[in-house]
């Protein structure tokens, strides 16, 4: 069966799904995304057999495995990134690195934690990971653990191959990052292995990050470009499992266009170069 352009999601249907994406993942869509979404997911509809939207939507729900439902989800999300974006943004963590170093020896500890949220193909968790061992403050003993997570199973298998293409980069003329961090094979581009450990992936709901018994003690959190996305209570939800996560110094990375200002409680802005960055309140 293929579906044929009177096959349209109705404005029923697509409100089932659009307010099962929010109350499973905290995620808006709006209203006039109807034939957006239509476009995505009706291939889901042929590959199951299914013949309606409704059909589709049952068939989630009554799914124990929850498949279906994250790669729903996936179809729906952003997932363009690529390698040292928001440059300014990149230049107040690496700043960073040497207070979270001291921090962590006040406490004779040797560990570095770092979480990338909606990490996508892993472009941003490797940035951080290049930029920790650029700094050269973390050698010898010292345990560097960062943790990508994402809810789309497509990307991470492209973020665990660290294999890449032209798309990953903003070069703007700078060709020595690319001869520098990778490795050219044909038309892609392989990290060096020296960047790529000290980095795993996840795949999961944002919204239940405390699930992940590893993910504690978190030293900077990156979470960018994610909460515009979500509605309130997915906010409010997400920011108090990181502060539940997060070491008492810790620090909190959001988009340039996001902000937590009127959010009180548990982070507070600092001014740093220009840019925000938050920290945890003790």
């Amino acid at each position: 069966m293929t579906l044929s352009k009177k096959d349209l999601m109705s404005e029923e249907e697509f409100a089932l799904l659009k307010d099962l994406i929010n109350r499973e993942f905290g995620i808006q869509l709006r209203g006039d995304k109807r034939l957006t979404f239509h476009t995505k997911v009706s291939h889901r509809l042929n590959i199951l057999g299914l013949k309606s939207y409704r059909d589709y939507y049952e068939f989630i729900i009554s799914d124990s495995s929850r498949e279906e439902l994250f790669r729903l989800a996936s179809h729906i999300t952003n997932n363009e990134t690529y390698f040292f974006r928001e440059k300014m943004q990149l230049d107040v963590f690496s700043n960073l690195l040497k207070e979270i170093k001291k921090e962590r020896q006040k406490k004779n500890q040797n560990i570095l934690k770092i979480l990338s949220l909606a990490c996508s193909s892993g472009e941003e968790a490797y940035t951080l990971n290049i930029l920790v061992q650029e700094s050269g403050l973390f050698i010898w003993d010292w345990d560097i653990r960062i943790i990508g997570v994402d809810i789309d199973k497509n990307a991470l298998k492209k973020a665990k191959g660290a294999s890449y293409t032209k798309n990953s980069f903003r070069l703007n003329g700078n060709i020595d990052i690319v001869n520098k961090y990778f490795t050219a094979e044909g038309d892609r581009y392989s990290l060096r292995k020296i960047f790529t450990k000290n980095v795993d992936f996840r795949h999961g709901n944002l919204l239940d990050i405390n699930s992940f018994t590893d993910i504690n003690d978190i030293d900077i959190v990156f979470c960018r470009n994610v909460l515009i996305y979500m509605n309130d209570s997915a906010i409010s939800r997400i920011t108090t499992n990181l502060y539940n996560s997060m070491t008492d110094s810790g620090y909190l990375f959001i988009g340039s266009a996001e902000s937590l200002i009127q959010r009180t409680g548990l982070f507070s802005p600092e001014y740093n170069n220009g840019i925000i960055v938050y920290r945890k309140n003790a």
